[in-house]
């Protein structure tokens, strides 16, 4: 986009309601069902299929990563409540990280353990294994970190 070009008017088209996405990899654990709690001592590893390995090269530079994946198996769960009972309270399900959200997407922030050609190492991914891969990010801690956050009764 050249200088002149910033300054036309832009017509944003209708975004779309419906999108689709695939997987560019899979997750890879010991962990087999689902679980709320335990995630942060979990090694998993992502492995990308071979067209989205040259996508990695330099991800080994940062120390985390941002994963997000397709919770598949809360697909078929009966129920898709928006909200949810935390510990006593009754919440909305934004206001969870719980599985049952309407598309199923869960983002992660997690370490990276380390890299050989196409599977990434890490640690702290709440995504059991076989979980579908959707995108992968790395961590930016001027953009993704906030000190000042805060946390209900903390």
């Amino acid at each position: 986009m050249g200088l002149i070009d910033r300054f036309r008017k832009f017509e944003r088209p209708h975004p779309p309601e419906r999108i689709s996405s695939g997987a560019i990899g899979w997750v890879q654990n010991e962990v087999h069902k689902p679980r709320p709690h335990g995630w942060e001592h979990v090694e998993s590893r992502i492995v990308l299929l071979p067209e989205f390995a040259e996508g990695l090269r330099g991800i080994e530079e940062f120390s985390h990563l941002i994963v997000v994946f397709y919770m598949d198996l809360a697909v078929n769960a009966p129920e898709k409540p928006l909200s949810v009972t935390v510990e006593g309270l009754e919440t909305g399900i934004f206001a969870t990280r719980s599985q049952l959200r309407p598309n199923h997407l869960g983002v992660a922030a997690v370490r990276l353990l380390g890299l050989d050609q196409k599977t990434l190492r890490v640690l702290g991914l709440d995504a059991i294994d076989g979980t579908p891969v959707l995108d992968l990010k790395p961590y930016l801690p001027r953009y993704d970190a906030h000190p000042d956050a805060t946390n209900p009764g903390e």
